[in-house]
């Protein structure tokens, strides 16, 4: 029966990258994965259901990726990898942010669960701001009211083209799929909302990192 579960888990996860969240029903998802819909209800009694434990596994593994290796220091391999790690999770959980509307209105725990993870990341992203201010590979304002203000807007400003990114290009390209290589372009834009602020030659050392990433992932996809 586990196996069935996390069948349906992942199944609907690629089907909603696929055909989007409006045209993914749970008698679509059962007819897509080959399961009857009784399997499929024995599992999740409903699409939010299954919505609801994929962003869970989403969440659980944005949070570790976002934290992991900072008691240790931000060196520009790490920097780069939280650029790469942010955009892989957009990519793999895209159907989440190109339909985040309509599945938070749908289901109101879910969007609690979002507005409080949200809070976090954004909790997060100024605590990195400060660490890279702290060794001295982020210059912020000395007045504590504008390092405070710097910090907060680095991090909303990151979170916000991240998490709008998929929604951008869905508009960007109406009538064509997306394909992983437009994530690169996303990875570069996020960068740039910090790299002003950054010392230029780790800027420089993180930014050739991340382009060189970028661009053995798009020859791979």
């Amino acid at each position: 029966m586990a196996g069935n579960r996390e069948k349906i888990i992942e199944g609907a996860r690629q089907l909603m990258n696929r055909e989007g969240v409006s045209a993914t029903g749970t008698t679509r998802i059962a007819e897509a994965l080959g399961v009857s819909p009784g399997n499929l209800y024995y599992h999740f009694k409903s699409r939010e259901q299954i919505v609801a434990e994929i962003y869970a596994r989403f969440e659980t593994g944005f949070r570790e990726s976002l934290i992991a290796g900072l008691d240790r220091g931000i060196t520009p391999d790490r920097f780069a990898a939280f650029y790469i790690n942010a955009v892989d999770f957009a990519w793999t959980y895209r159907f989440f942010f190109a339909g985040q509307t309509d599945l938070l209105a749908a289901d109101p725990a879910l969007a609690r669960r979002h507005r409080a993870f949200q809070m976090w990341s954004l909790e997060a992203l100024e605590d990195i701001v400060s660490m890279l201010a702290k060794q001295g590979t982020a210059k912020l304002p000395r007045g504590r009211a504008e390092a405070a203000r710097l910090r907060a807007s680095i991090a909303l400003n990151t979170w916000l083209t991240w998490s709008g990114w998929i929604s951008f290009l869905k508009v960007e390209k109406p009538e064509g799929a997306l394909v992983r290589g437009d994530m690169a372009r996303g990875a570069l834009q996020i960068f740039d909302v910090f790299a002003p602020w950054l010392d230029p030659a780790f800027e420089q050392a993180a930014r050739k990192l991340l382009v060189r990433e970028l661009t053995r992932e798009e020859a791979v996809a």
